[in-house]
């Protein structure tokens, strides 16, 4: 079992902390106010929550053939053996729905008939060694 974390764009991580302490501050202010208006305080602390747990724990995993992939709630997994290419990419508009990362430079990870999916791996050449390990077929592009 191999485990990869993403890599982290520095402007992706400060604009999703500037939200978690905003987010925070304002759930403060209305403490200290004496505002308890209940459903938007817990709305407020679902997001922080949701946008603290992407941040803490996007990773990869390579386990028994398969690709796990996490970004918080996100999860799945991605047979490696139906792997037909990995993708250099970097850019803001990755065109790909599925993108469990962190980062705007990383691969687009092909598979199944028209399935994509974006990740960004730290140690990027052990995960294509790795990958390619499992499925020697793997185009890497």
């Amino acid at each position: 079992m191999n485990r990869f974390l993403s890599t982290k764009n520095t402007f992706t991580i400060a604009i999703l902390w500037g939200i978690v302490l905003f987010f925070i501050v304002m759930l403060a202010i209305n403490y200290e106010e004496g505002n308890d208006p209940i459903i938007p305080m817990i709305i407020i602390s679902l997001v922080t929550g949701f946008v603290l747990w992407v941040l803490l724990d996007t990773r990869y995993v390579i386990k028994n053939n398969f690709l796990l992939y996490r970004s918080g709630p996100i999860r799945g997994r991605v047979d490696i053996s139906k792997i037909k290419s990995i993708k250099r990419y970097s850019g803001l508009n990755v065109p790909v729905m599925l993108k469990p990362a962190l980062d705007i430079k990383g691969f687009i990870i092909t598979y199944n008939a028209f399935d994509d999916l974006f990740i960004s791996p730290i140690q990027s050449d052990t995960f294509i060694a790795e990958m390619k390990k499992i499925n020697p077929q793997i185009e890497v592009i």
